[in-house]
Order: C-alpha cells, then sequence, then structure tokens
C-alpha cells in the first residue's frame, strides 16, 4: 500500500515538474498573441474612457454631441475587440502556472462574490415558497419602494458594485485559469473597476457628471470592503439588505461554475 502511495505523489511531482519545466519565460509569455492583444485591449480601453470622459467637454467642442458618442463607441469596441479576437485566435496562451487547491478555493470565493453583487444589482425576485408569493417572479413590494439616498446595500461595499460585481468575477476566473491569456482577459475587468472607479469619483468630486459629497465619501468607499473593515460601515444592516433568493441563486450558480471548471 505505501509503494502505491509513493508511487502516486512520485507521478504526481513528475507532472508537476513538468508543467512547471513547460512554461515560457516571463519575455515570452507578455509577447504571446494571446496575452498582449487581451492585456492590451483593456489597457486601451482604461485609458480611452479616462481621457474621453475626462475631457468631454473638449471633445464635444470639436467634434459635436453626436461625433463625441461615436468616437467613444468606436474607441470601446476598438478596444473589446481585441481582447475577443485575443482569446479566439490565439486561445488561452501560455501555461503560467499548476492551479491547486487554495487557487480553486480563492477563486471559487472571488466568483461567489461577484455573482451576488452582479445578481443583487438585479430586480429582486420573489420567495416561491413565501405566504406572500403571487405568482410573479419579482418581488413588487421591494422593487416599488423608495430607494435610498443614504449608503445603503451593495453601496455599503463600495460606490461601484457595477464595476466591481464584474471585477470580481474577473478576479475569481483569473485565480482558477493557468493560461496567461485567458488571466489577462479576466483582470481587465478589476482593472477597469479599479481605475475608471477611481476617476470616476474624481470627477464627481469635481461635479463632473455627477456629485460625491464628502458626507457620502465619508460614509463608503471605492475599493470594496474598506469602509466594512474601517467600521465606516456596518456589516448587518448589508447582510439585511441583500436580497435573499437573489443572493441564493448566486450561490447556486458559484457552486454550479466551479464544479463545471473543475470538471473540464
Amino acid at each position: 500500500m505505501s509503494f502505491v502511495r509513493t508511487s502516486g505523489l512520485d507521478e504526481a511531482l513528475t507532472q508537476n515538474a513538468a508543467s512547471i519545466a513547460a512554461m515560457l519565460p516571463a519575455a515570452q509569455v507578455l509577447g504571446h498573441p494571446a496575452v498582449y492583444l487581451c492585456g492590451g485591449g483593456w489597457v486601451f480601453f482604461v485609458a480611452e474612457n479616462c481621457v474621453l470622459s475626462e475631457n468631454r467637454q473638449f471633445f464635444i467642442d470639436r467634434l459635436g454631441e453626436r461625433g463625441y458618442k461615436s468616437c467613444y463607441g468606436l474607441l470601446s469596441t476598438i478596444s473589446l475587440t481585441s481582447v475577443a479576437y485575443g482569446l479566439w485566435r490565439h486561445g488561452p496562451g501560455p501555461r503560467l502556472r499548476t492551479v491547486g487547491p487554495v487557487s480553486l478555493v480563492l477563486g471559487s470565493a472571488l466568483t461567489c462574490v461577484g455573482l451576488v453583487g452582479a445578481l443583487n444589482l438585479a430586480p429582486a425576485l420573489a420567495n416561491p415558497l413565501g405566504p406572500d408569493f403571487t405568482g410573479c417572479p419579482l418581488d413588487l413590494k421591494t422593487i416599488r419602494a423608495a430607494k435610498s439616498k443614504d449608503v445603503v446595500g451593495l453601496e455599503r461595499v463600495t460606490r461601484h458594485p457595477q464595476f466591481w460585481s464584474l471585477g470580481f468575477l474577473g478576479l475569481g476566473c483569473a485565480a482558477m485559469t493557468p493560461f496567461a491569456g485567458s488571466a489577462a482577459a479576466a483582470l481587465g475587468f478589476p482593472l477597469v473597476a479599479l481605475i475608471n472607479g477611481a476617476h470616476l469619483d474624481s470627477r464627481h468630486r469635481r461635479g463632473m457628471g455627477g456629485s460625491l459629497t464628502k458626507e457620502r465619501e465619508a460614509k463608503s468607499s471605492g475599493v470594496p470592503f474598506v469602509a466594512l473593515l474601517q467600521n465606516r460601515q456596518a456589516w448587518a444592516p448589508l447582510l439585511d439588505e441583500l436580497k435573499p433568493v437573489n443572493s441564493a441563486l448566486a450561490l447556486v450558480g458559484s457552486a454550479a461554475a466551479v464544479a463545471a471548471f473543475v470538471a473540464a
């Protein structure tokens, strides 16, 4: 029995060593088309969004409102097409590492956070087992409730829940993939959330396209969970304000996604 176990361990170590030996040097990884097309596409997306939104009036004065929007849409389309083409034409790219249990646990946790955020941005779903269920899949009572002007719900986590829901999904995918091109494509989402979210805050502080008061900023954070960890927000109200059916579906969805990933 001990011989079988030792043989199995030796085989696993041999496979791990072979996969490490097959990994390319950093320069070749960065020079792979899947990596630079995906990574470069996201960097261009972040840059053009920041430049065009920061200088919106400048470009509108020269291009007109329609020309500005067309230019904005064209540049964003080009950048995202680069990401899609990189994956479609060149695949997931070179192998960076082996994915172990720690990476799978981390990736599943990050994916779960992202899905909970994404589904809580959607209209509240009704509990089909609840006493007030009328047959409508939407919880109309919650939907019709007046939106609070205070920091509530997902805004207790971050001022940019739309950005960071996708950001956490990207982080989860990046944690679970061994391939450089796939990781570059996935990491674009948290890159957008971090940089464009910070830029949006900067614009709103200056009254450009919105507002961010000192009171609201003091009670919230751009980077997720910072306000909660600094006790500027409380966990109990957050958990109470999450949509229960939506959150349950997110947990089921994240478990199914991780199971499919492991099975593949």
